[in-house]
This record gives structure tokens, C-alpha cells and sequence, in this order.
């Protein structure tokens, strides 16, 4: 049962004995009330997902804080009731694994990339892909620069939700703490990574590109405009042209005519 609050109500036992613990937060998210019109809506906006319980994400982040709350230390224990969530395989029990790992802040960057890493292969949408890489490979990145060079080995994955991966975990470089040298490094090594994937017809991989163009516009807003007027001035294809077009919307005005300018 959940709370009108969102809060699960549960008593959870002292001691985190992890099937245990898994077995109350099943049951919480079994007997949690649907609401059959955000199911639906979940089943088409979270495509492959795999099981649905139907439950909220400031809900299933709720319990992932009191989670951590009550067992922040029991690093190992949590960490191991994490990976036991995650392989329920479910939408929620994934997303609860994900927010209870990114509430311990005292996990290391290293811990963080090789759950991440070890998470990867299972991602089968774009949901637990993008909530995956802020909680674990993008922190990672964020405290430790040179996880880059691991992304930039991604990006002739099979695997189209590795490739949207290597792009998304540097969306959180805004975290980062970085000197400007560092910092300037990074989004170059990034744009790179999109110029890259920019022609990949992958839908989940448009959208990535154009994602972390934004946010490289954000953070250096000079040298990611002038990395777009170069693309324009290369010829990129349909799919090119068209993600660089939805990225300009966060140029200003003068920029973004002028942008298109070199792109016709």
C-alpha cells in the first residue's frame, strides 16, 4: 500500500537481510492502487520496459530514500540489495535500484562506473538508460574525468542504448567541478562523439545528440556554436540536418539565423 503522500507503508526490519528488504518493497510496489490511464500512458511512452507496476518516479524515489535513510550504513549490503532489485527486472524495481545507488554519496566514482557498467547490457529503454547514466556513469564522469575515454570506445556499439549511454552520461558534466582547461576539454571530446553519431538513423540516438548538444550549448555556449556552424558547412545528411535544426532552438536569435544560414 502507498500513502497519499507516496510514501510506501511498510515497516522495514532492522537488519537489511536483502531478500528480505527486496521481499517488503515487492510487496509495496504489488499492492500499490494502479492508475490504469498512467499505466497506459507508461506503456506507450517507456517502450520495452518490461514490467510495469504503474508506480511514480517521486514515489519509487521516495522509497529509495527511505531506503538509504535506513540502511546508508550498510554500504555493501545496500549496494548488493540494489543489483538484487535490479534483476527483478521490473520498471520499478530497476528505478529503485538506480535512486537507492545514487543516494549513497559515499560510493566512489570507480564503484559507481562498474555498477553502471554492469548495469548496461540489461537497459532495453530510454527511462532506465538515461536515469542509469546520471546515478552511476555520469557521476562517475563527473568526478573522474578520464571515464571519457571508455565512452569514446562505445560508440560503435551494436548496441544503440550503449551508444545513447556513452552520449548521455555527459550530460551531468554541469556537476562537475572541473578547471575551465578540463572542463572546455570534455565538451570538445564530446562534440566530438556527436559529430560522430550525428548521421546514426537510431531514434533513442537523435534525440541523445541533440540532448547533449543543448546541454554542451549550455555550458559553453561560444565554442558549441561554432562546432555547429562547422557541421552546417560539412553537409551532414537528412538526419544531421534535422537534429542540428532541433539543437539551434537553444542558440539566440542572431546565432540560430545564422546557423541556418550555413546550413542551407
Amino acid at each position: 500500500m502507498m500513502s497519499d503522500l507516496g510514501a510506501p507503508e511498510w515497516t522495514l526490519p532492522e537488519g537489511l537481510d536483502v531478500r528480505e528488504v527486496l521481499g517488503v518493497v515487492t510487496r509495496a510496489l504489488e499492492g500499490h492502487e494502479q492508475d490504469s490511464e498512467y499505466l497506459q500512458g507508461m506503456k506507450m511512452a517507456v517502450p520495452g520496459a518490461g514490467k510495469l507496476y504503474g508506480v511514480r518516479v517521486p514515489q519509487l524515489r521516495t522509497m529509495a530514500k527511505q531506503l538509504t535513510k535506513k540502511y546508508g550504513d550498510q554500504e555493501q549490503n545496500l549496494v548488493r540489495f540494489a543489483q538484487a532489485s535490479w534483476e527483478q527486472g521490473s520498471r520499478e524495481h530497476r528505478l529503485i535500484a538506480i535512486f537507492v545507488l545514487d543516494g549513497m554519496k559515499k560510493l566512489t566514482p570507480e564503484r559507481r562506473w562498474e555498477l553502471g557498467v554492469e548495469f548496461l547490457p540489461d537497459v532495453e529503454d530510454w527511462e532506465t538508460c538515461d536515469q542509469m547514466c546520471h546515478a552511476l556513469l555520469g557521476q562517475a564522469l563527473a568526478e573522474d574525468p578520464n571515464y571519457m575515454d571508455q565512452l569514446e570506445t562505445w560508440l560503435e556499439d551494436d548496441n544503440f542504448w550503449v551508444r545513447r549511454a556513452a552520449l548521455v552520461s555527459t550530460v551531468i558534466l554541469s556537476r562537475a567541478k572541473y578547471s575551465e582547461t578540463v572542463a572546455k576539454g570534455l565538451d570538445q571530446r564530446t562534440l566530438r562523439m556527436c559529430a560522430v553519431l550525428l548521421e546514426d538513423g537510431e531514434k533513442y540516438i537523435r534525440k541523445a545528440v541533440d540532448w547533449t548538444v543543448r546541454a554542451v550549448i549550455k555550458r559553453h555556449y561560444a565554442f558549441a556554436f561554432t562546432w555547429m556552424v562547422e557541421q552546417a558547412q560539412s553537409g551532414p545528411g537528412a538526419v544531421g540536418r534535422s537534429t542540428l535544426k532541433l539543437s539551434a532552438k537553444k542558440l539566440n536569435e542572431a546565432d540560430e539565423q545564422s546557423f541556418l544560414a550555413a546550413l542551407e
